[in-house]
């Protein structure tokens, strides 16, 4: 059963401020309990008789949210000088503060057997809102009627604190609107609000006000987990100090801003280090194609990058340390039947022929083209043979062969970096991920030089039909350069590798030789 219950208003709210130029007229801006307010500007609440049995503070924290919505909703017709514009809450975030000591407030309920009840209850917080949002509305609106005026204000750039004096100007007497705005919430009067806009004298520099806000001990990253298992990050804080009475004499002289000279005292351990483990920031990916590929080859691809993301210890990525090195054959292994590898086609000297583990040359080179992009160091790495075509960029390719050619890296970066495949649709994808560091890399080729091939005729087979054909690449000389930028800015250019692709000849299959050619 459920009933009607009345909130008597109890007590005035706590103040609370946002703004070091406003926290004298802050004081006058919370307004009465929510709970007040939700008696007052909304319908009577219909409560569970189950509220007779609920703690204060569970009372109050589940009507919070209610109230807060309610008050998002809600807005004025301002009119300023005659001119009408719209004053919505939620845009200035309007709602019901979770701190401070709140209203005592008495509910009255029905019970089980129809008789009327009643409970003493704390209510949580007081309304609050953006001041900073809503002082800025103001500038908005006065700037259509002159010069507005600048509330004095302050920045931080590292260990420098600035302090900018405020400018006289027009505008809208701030408090003057936010105790009408209060009073009309109060009373459920959502009527328009006249105002006008007058000459205003921006207001002196508080510097203890600004000392109070800036002034803060260190405070360490923390990470805690939801009910999910996932990380939740708390940011360090930097601690911030500086010699108040020297600041007094410092703003004592007239001028436009004062510097002053912060103390810094940082925490032990910083958001990166608590982020670090997590591997959470992608560095790099890359992404090719192996759509033309029979099965055979597709299980390879596929089988190798599994056993990237799953060696060892690890089930969804590769993980490694500072300093660490990774070997493609030692974390892929041979490329045998019993690792579940089978015969695709790969290349020779002389051509191609079908060897246990053929196509993963393409995971391997994948995996080059990110570890280049996330600028990390490369300790061996080798070109095919012949130039291949699931990249784009000619002479950023990286062949293996199990017992001779390895592929080869190290994690040069402060923290862990994390090495993940993924693919779907005949699509292979790497990302890098780990700590961001601002550094990216990009990749620039030339070809330096070129060797034709030459064409050979074979008469058709079951595999190869009248007019199919195989090969037809150039030889090239490429040049590849490394371009690192360091948050956008180019801060080096250094030759990446210079690579020799032999041409490969082309043959044609055909029962028609052309005239002069023979099969070879």
């Amino acid at each position: 059963m459920s009933g009607r219950h009345t909130l008597k208003y109890a007590k005035e709210a706590k103040k609370d401020s946002r703004l070091f130029s406003g926290a004298a007229l802050a004081a006058t801006l919370i307004f009465g309990a929510i709970f007040y307010i939700f008696a007052v500007v909304l319908m009577p609440l219909k409560v569970n008789n189950s509220i007779a049995h609920m703690s204060p503070e569970t009372i109050a924290l589940s009507m919070q949210p209610a109230v807060s919505k309610t008050l998002a909703d809600r807005s004025f017709t301002l009119l300023v000088d005659g001119k009408e514009t719209t004053f919505r809450l939620g845009d200035y975030e309007f709602t019901a503060s979770p701190d401070g000591d709140g209203q005592t407030e008495q509910v009255e309920y029905t019970d089980d057997n129809g008789k009327t009840q009643s409970k003493l209850i704390t209510t949580v917080g007081n309304l609050c809102f953006n001041e900073t949002a809503v002082r800025q509305f103001i500038y908005d609106l006065a700037k259509e009627y002159g010069t507005p005026m600048i509330e004095p204000r302050y920045t931080i750039d590292g260990d420098t604190l600035t302090v900018h004096n405020g400018t006289d100007g027009v505008g809208i007497d701030f408090a003057s609107l936010i105790s009408t705005i209060s009073q009309r919430i109060k009373t459920g009067d959502y009527s328009p609000i006249s105002t006008q806009i007058i000459t205003l004298e921006a207001p002196k520099v508080d510097i203890d006000q600004i000392y109070k806000e800036v002034k803060c001990p260190p405070s360490n990253a923390e990470v805690t987990t939801d009910s999910a298992g996932n990380p939740k990050f708390i940011a360090d804080i930097v601690g911030k100090n500086f010699d108040l009475e020297a600041a007094r004499e410092t703003i004592s002289k007239d001028a436009k801003s004062w510097k002053i000279k912060l103390t810094l005292t940082y925490p032990e351990v910083s958001l990166k280090e608590v982020r670090a483990p997590y591997c959470l920031d992608e560095l790099s990916s890359c992404t090719t194609s192996y759509s033309g590929s029979n099965a055979a080859r597709s299980n390879n691809v596929e089988r190798a990058a599994e056993n990237i993301n799953c060696y060892g210890e690890f089930t969804d990525g590769y993980i490694m340390q500072p300093g660490e090195e990774f070997s493609f054959n030692g974390v892929v292994g041979e490329r045998t039947e019993a690792n579940g590898f089978m015969k695709a086609p790969v290349y020779l000297s002389t051509g191609s022929t079908d060897d246990y583990g053929g196509g993963i040359c393409q995971v391997s080179t994948t995996l080059y083209c990110a570890v280049l992009y996330a600028n990390l160091e490369v300790t061996e790495r080798h070109n095919h043979l012949y130039v291949i075509h699931y990249w784009p960029t000619e002479g950023c390719d990286a062949t293996v062969d199990w017992g001779h050619l390895d592929f080869k890296f190290k994690n040069n970066k402060e923290y862990p970096i994390k090495i993940k495949f993924t693919y779907a649709k005949k699509k292979l994808t790497v990302k890098i991920t780990g700590t961001e560091d601002g550094i990216t890399a990009k990749m620039t080729s030339k070809v330096t030089n070129t060797v034709n091939y030459n064409t050979h005729y074979k008469r058709p087979n079951a595999d190869h039909p009248e007019g199919a054909t195989s090969g037809g690449d150039k030889g090239k000389t490429i040049k590849v350069w490394r371009k690192v930028y360091q948050d956008g800015k180019l801060i080096s250019t250094e030759v990446e590798s210079n690579n020799l692709y032999n041409p490969l000849d082309k043959t044609i299959y055909t029962k028609n030789l052309p005239k002069g050619a023979e099969y070879s």
